[in-house]
C-alpha cells in the first residue's frame, strides 16, 4: 500500500451534492483520508447523484496515487438515516422490542448490503448506549433498550451482520451516553456513576460488540469522573488506551464523534482539538465542518502529536482503509430489505394498558406537531405517511387532523404523540384530548405512555413509514401488538 501520512487520520464532511474542489485536492494529496455524508447537508439526494459524488472522490484519491478512501454515514434506522433511497429500518429500540436479536443481525446485514452497493463502507452504528435515563434527549429510541444484557446481545448481533456484509461497524458512544440528561451536540456533561456501575451497565455492551468483531469504536464527548476525573472520553488516554485497548482488547480504529459538537468545542480551542484527540489515543478524527480546520488538520497532527503515536494511528488507519476503501457501485435488490423492515415493525408494536377498543365505526386521529430531538436526526415525522396507511384501512370512516387539532365528529379518538415526554405543551394538549377516553399512540418516545395512565397505548419507537404502517395495521385489527417493552417506564 502507498505510504500514508497524518491526513489519513482526518475524515471530513461538507455541504452540497458534490465534494468541494479544495476537499478533492486534499483527498488527492493525502491531507484528508475519508469522508462522512449527511442527507441534511445535501450530500445524498439520489442514488445516481450519490454514486457520481463518490466516484469523483475516489478518482481524486487515485489521481494522487492513493488507495480508495473510506466513506461513512450514520445509518442507524429510525430517525437517524442518511441514505433514504434504500430500505429504511425501524429504530434500534423497535428492533429491541421484538425480543429477537436475530432481527438486529439480519437488519444490519441488509443495511450494509445497500450501503456497500452505493460505495459506502462505514456505518456509525450500532448505538451501544443503555438508555437508563428517560430524560435523555439524544439517545432514546436509538438505543436497543435499558437492560445491559439485552443491549449487549443486540449490539453484537448488529456488528456481526454489518461486518460480514463488508461494512465496518462503529459501536458508539464509548463508554456510554445512555445515562445522560443532555445532548453532547449542545453542551458538556458528566456521568457520575461509580466505575463498577459503568462497567456493568455502560461498558458491557461495548465489550460484547468488540468480541463480535467491531472494526471501529466511536468515543463520546462526555466526562466520566470515575474513569478519568479530568478529561472527556475524546481526550482521555485512561479511557481510550487503558480501558478500550488494555482492558477490552480492542485492536481496531478509535474514532471521535464530530469535533464541531459543543460537548467538545466548549472545552478546547478548535485548532487544538485534533492534536489533543490523537495524542489521547484516537486514530481518526471526524471534522464535519470548517474547511480551513479540515485542510490544516494533518499539519496540526504532524506538529502536535509525538511521531510514535502518529505512526501507531496511521498503521491502524491504513489497515482499515485497505479493508474498507470504497468499492465500485453495483445494483442490489432492496425488496428483501424492505420486507424485513416491515416484518420488524410489525413485531415491534407494543400495547400497554387496558385493552384496545374495536374501531368498527368512525375513527378520529390527530397527530401532534413534530419536535426535533437532536441535530443528529434527519428523518422528520411524516404525517402524510400515517394518514395514507390509515386511509387505506378505514377509508371514509377516518377523520384525520394534524398539530393536535381534534377531528370533528363522533368515534374513538386516537392521539398520536411525538416525544411528548420531552415537550410539556404537547403533553398537556394530549392529556386534554384523551381526558374523556381514547387511544394514545406514542410515535417515538415510549416514555410518553407514562403520561397517560389508564389509557390504552400503542408504542412504535419511531415514525419511519414501516412503523407507521404497522401501527395502522394494529389499529385496524389486522395484526396483534406483539412487541415487548424494552425499557422501564417511570
Amino acid at each position: 500500500m502507498t505510504r500514508l501520512g497524518p491526513g489519513a487520520l482526518v475524515w471530513a464532511g461538507f455541504d452540497g451534492s458534490e465534494v468541494p474542489g479544495p476537499l478533492l485536492d486534499a483527498l488527492a494529496d493525502g491531507r484528508v483520508g475519508g469522508l462522512i455524508l449527511f442527507a441534511s447537508r445535501g450530500n445524498v439526494r439520489s442514488k445516481a447523484q450519490l454514486r457520481s459524488l463518490l466516484e469523483e472522490a475516489q478518482a481524486a484519491a487515485r489521481r494522487g496515487g492513493l488507495p480508495p478512501v473510506p466513506v461513512a454515514v450514520d445509518q442507524e434506522g429510525g430517525s437517524v438515516v442518511r441514505v433514504a433511497h434504500r430500505a429504511i429500518f425501524p429504530s434500534a429500540m423497535a428492533i429491541g422490542a421484538t425480543g429477537d436479536a436475530a432481527y438486529a443481525e439480519r437488519a444490519a446485514r441488509m443495511v450494509a448490503q445497500g450501503l456497500r452497493a452505493d460505495g459506502i463502507t462505514v456505518d456509525h452504528a450500532p448505538v451501544c448506549d443503555v438508555n437508563v435515563e428517560p430524560r435523555n434527549p439524544v439517545i432514546g429510541v436509538r438505543a436497543f433498550g435499558d437492560d445491559p444484557v439485552r443491549v449487549a446481545a443486540f449490539a453484537a448481533a448488529w456488528v456481526r451482520g454489518s461486518e460480514e456484509a463488508g461494512v465496518a461497524s462503529s459501536p458508539k458512544h464509548f463508554p456510554g451516553h445512555g445515562a445522560t440528561a443532555y445532548d453532547s451536540h449542545l453542551t458538556t456533561q458528566d456521568v457520575r456513576d461509580d466505575a463498577a456501575t459503568l462497567r456493568r451497565r455502560d461498558i458491557a455492551p461495548f465489550a460484547s460488540a468488540i468480541r463480535a468483531g467491531a472494526s471501529s469504536v466511536m468515543a463520546a464527548h462526555v466526562r466520566y469522573p470515575a474513569l478519568d476525573p479530568d478529561e472527556i472520553a475524546t481526550f482521555s488516554r485512561r479511557i481510550l488506551v487503558d480501558l478500550l485497548r488494555g482492558e477490552l482488547g480492542f485492536e481496531g480504529v478509535a474514532i471521535t464523534d464530530a469535533l464541531d459538537m459543543s460537548g467538545v468545542t466548549l472545552l478546547e480551542m478548535p485548532e487544538r482539538i485534533v492534536a489533543r484527540a490523537v495524542v489521547a489515543g484516537v486514530d481518526v478524527v471526524l471534522l464535519d465542518r470548517g474547511l480551513d480546520l479540515q485542510l490544516d488538520a494533518s499539519e496540526a497532527i504532524a506538529l502536535g502529536v509525538p511521531p510514535s503515536r502518529i505512526a501507531e494511528a496511521i498503521s491502524r488507519a491504513a489497515r482499515f482503509r485497505e479493508r474498507f476503501g470504497g468499492p465500485a457501485p453495483r445494483e442490489v435488490d432492496d425488496t428483501p430489505a424492505r420486507d424485513l423492515a416491515a416484518e420488524i415493525a410489525r413485531r415491534s408494536i407494543t400495547h400497554l394498558g387496558p385493552p384496545l377498543p374495536r374501531l368498527d365505526g368512525p375513527v378520529r386521529v390527530t397527530i401532534m406537531a413534530p419536535r426535533r430531538g437532536s441535530p443528529v436526526e434527519e428523518m422528520p415525522l411524516p404525517p402524510d405517511a400515517l394518514e395514507l396507511s390509515l386511509r387505506s384501512r378505514f377509508g371514509d370512516r377516518l377523520a384525520f387532523e394534524r398539530d393536535g387539532r381534534e377531528p370533528a365528529g363522533d368515534g374513538t379518538l386516537v392521539v398520536c404523540t411525538e416525544s411528548a415526554w420531552h415537550d410539556r405543551e404537547q403533553a398537556a394538549r394530549a392529556a386534554e384530548l384523551v381526558a374523556r377516553g381514547g387511544i394514545v399512540c406514542a410515535l417515538r418516545s415510549p416514555y410518553d405512555a407514562a403520561l397517560f395512565p389508564g389509557r390504552p397505548a400503542l408504542l412504535t419507537y419511531g415514525d419511519v413509514p414501516a412503523s407507521l404502517d404497522a401501527l395502522a395495521a394494529v389499529l385496524a385489527g389486522e395484526a396483534p401488538a406483539r412487541g415487548v417493552l424494552p425499557v422501564h417506564l417511570p
